[in-house]
Formats: structure tokens, C-alpha cells, sequence
């Protein structure tokens, strides 16, 4: 009776969540030259019985986006937690690169509902992102999302909606021009672009447009880019290249969201997650490395529980993660946020002064 009551307790003081996102894999299939994931210690898939020690604790979770820092259609259980969520009432979606979206993968996902297939760019034409996200080939995705677009069709279905996720460099921002074109051919209904914020070498460095003379060139651009995107009825969320001079509150929806690490850890978001970390050599893991102002800074892993030890309502509720989400609160205003130490895991993230429209 007692672990009865328990259980019952601690669903009904679920964290009211917009998102949980879920790292259901970290191994990929590609090999981006700006993602860490080549570095990582730990590079396999999350158990379908992990996952499902999620599926009590979404009672007032309103997505669940399952993606990390590898590719989740390598994970087998895919589908299965895609239906566990949408069994719960859930909204699902996740990122891909795009090049696993087979006929009859593309068929399940519609069959099951999912809400969101967001897909990854670094260019609108192939030479500039193929070099970019290597073992990826955008001929091939945009055939795939053909076929998506075809299937839905057939099937008179309206999900998954398709979004376009472009990450912005230097090098291939002149081609973000043609992306609105591109978005309305493949049906997609959202093209949201981001900042490259964790850099792993001095040469992308350079690359991120909050270190290029041309930032206020850049806004200009994505204001016209987002007018033409409106007229066509298609969303266009970018983060505006500008940095703060201060840390402000943090674009990663910490108060609102958490992240649940391929091995169950939970952290406030995927740039503390405990999958950033690589062996030292000797049996043992260190911090992997990134370029922050330019100078090489740790990423401290952050964890504040595991689900299968601990439930996910325990675990949000612990006084040290309570606090971590005190200095992150919009609510609080600026005045306040200067007074309490910047935390460990934040000191060196852009997310914290790269600047929105």
C-alpha cells in the first residue's frame, strides 16, 4: 500500500514540463564537422526499458522530443517510444539527418501519428552541405522528403510536420536566401536556424557569425528572409547572431524542460548533458573540450539523478536542481540573476549571451 501511495504521489507531482527531450540514441551515422559526437565515451542506444521509466512522469509534459547527440532512427526501439508516448497522449517528434527516411521508415512514422520530423541543413546546395555534414548528401535527403511529402499525401495525413533545421555559419549563410523556396517545395511548415554555440576548434571559431564583423549584415538578412517566410505562411524562428555583454537568462527553456541522457541521467539541457564527456586514457573520463571566447574551456557534465534510480518527480524536485533553475527563472529579474554565481556548467556557454531578435 505504502509503494502504491507512492507511485501515486509522485505522478501526480509531475513536473509540469513544455518538453522532455530524450537522447534515445548517441551513435550516428554521419560525421558534421562542427558536432562532438565522434569524441564521446559512451556511443550506444537507449534500452526501450530505460525509456519507459520516462512514460509515467509526462502527465503534464506537452512534447516529448526524442533526440540527443546521435542519430535516433539508428535505434531500433524507435517506433515503440514513439507509440508509448503517443499512447500517453503525448506530442513526439525528433531531429534526423535525413538519410534513413526509407519507404517504409517514413510510412511508420505517419501510421503512428508523430507530430514532428525536423531535419538538419547546413546549406541549400549539395556542394556546401555535404562538406559541412559529412555523410550526409543532400540529394538523397531531399528525395526522402519527396517521399515523405508524397506518402502524406496518399495517406491524407497531416503529420509529421516538417520543419528544416539550418545551422548557421560564416560559410554557407549566403545560401539560407534560397531556404524559404526550398521549405515551401517539401511542404515543410517551419524553418528554424541556429547559432553554432559549441565549438569545437579554433577553425569553426571563425566560422560562428557572433565572431564575424558582418553581424548587424546578418540580422539585416534574416529579418528579410523571416518578411518573405511570413508571406509565404511559413514560420521563421532564428537566433539573431548579436552576443550580451552579461549573461542572460539562458535560451534553453531550463525551468521548463529537461534532458534524459542515453543512459538516464537528467540534466537541465544537452550542452551539460553527462554524454559530453571522452575517456582520458586510462580507464577514466574527462570534460571534452570546446573554444569559448576564444580559448579552450571545459564542458562540465551536470547530472542531478538518474531514472533508474530515482523517478523523474524526485529528481526535479531536489533542492540543488531547484536552485540551479532559480538562476535561469525569466522570472527573476536581472537585478537578482547578477546577485547568485553563474553555475559551473554555464560560465562557458554561449547559450547564455547569444543574443534573439
Amino acid at each position: 500500500m505504502r509503494r502504491w501511495m507512492e507511485k501515486f504521489l509522485d505522478k501526480v507531482g509531475s513536473p509540469e514540463l513544455d518538453w522532455i527531450q530524450v537522447e534515445v540514441s548517441s551513435l550516428c551515422n554521419a560525421a558534421c564537422i562542427y558536432c562532438p559526437q565522434p569524441l564521446l565515451y559512451k556511443k550506444q542506444h537507449m534500452p526501450f526499458g530505460l525509456f519507459k521509466q520516462i512514460i509515467p512522469y509526462l502527465a503534464y509534459t506537452n512534447l516529448v522530443y526524442l533526440q540527443g547527440w546521435g542519430e535516433p532512427l539508428l535505434n531500433p526501439d524507435l517506433f515503440a517510444m514513439i507509440g508509448a508516448c503517443k499512447a500517453k497522449g503525448k506530442r513526439v517528434g525528433f531531429t534526423t539527418n535525413g538519410m534513413l527516411l526509407s519507404e517504409e521508415t517514413v510510412c511508420r512514422l505517419v501510421d503512428l501519428e508523430t507530430d514532428i520530423l525536423s531535419v538538419s541543413l547546413a546549406g541549400t546546395s549539395q556542394a556546401t552541405h555535404n562538406q559541412i555534414r559529412k555523410g550526409t548528401d543532400l540529394a538523397k535527403i531531399i528525395e526522402n522528403l519527396d517521399r515523405l511529402k508524397r506518402i502524406k499525401t496518399q495517406k491524407r495525413a497531416m503529420r509529421p510536420a516538417l520543419h528544416l533545421a539550418y545551422l548557421m555559419f560564416a560559410a554557407n549563410f549566403h545560401e539560407l536566401r534560397e531556404v524559404v523556396g526550398l521549405a515551401k517545395r517539401l511542404g515543410a511548415e517551419q524553418v528554424v536556424c541556429s547559432n553554432m554555440t559549441l565549438i569545437m576548434n579554433e577553425t569553426l571559431y571563425r566560422e560562428a557569425l557572433f565572431n564575424r564583423q558582418e553581424k548587424q549584415q546578418f540580422v539585416g538578412v534574416l529579418d528579410a528572409i523571416a518578411e518573405k517566410a511570413r508571406k509565404e505562411n511559413l514560420v521563421f524562428a532564428y537566433s539573431s547572431p548579436g552576443l550580451q555583454n552579461k549573461s542572460t537568462h539562458c535560451g534553453e527553456n531550463i525551468c521548463y524542460s529537461c534532458v534524459v541522457s542515453v543512459t538516464g541521467e537528467i540534466s537541465p539541457c544537452v550542452f551539460t548533458s553527462p554524454t559530453l564527456s571522452q575517456t582520458d586514457g586510462q580507464n577514466g573520463l574527462k570534460p571534452l573540450l570546446h573554444i569559448f571566447q576564444n580559448r579552450p574551456a571545459p564542458c562540465y557534465p551536470l547530472s542531478f539523478g538518474n531514472i533508474a534510480d530515482e523517478s523523474l518527480t524526485q529528481i526535479w524536485n531536489k533542492k540543488e536542481y531547484h536552485q540551479f533553475r532559480i538562476f535561469h527563472d525569466p522570472d527573476i529579474t536581472k537585478t537578482d540573476i547578477n546577485a547568485l554565481p553563474v553555475p559551473e556548467s554555464c560560465a562557458s556557454c554561449y547559450n547564455n549571451i547569444v543574443g534573439t531578435p
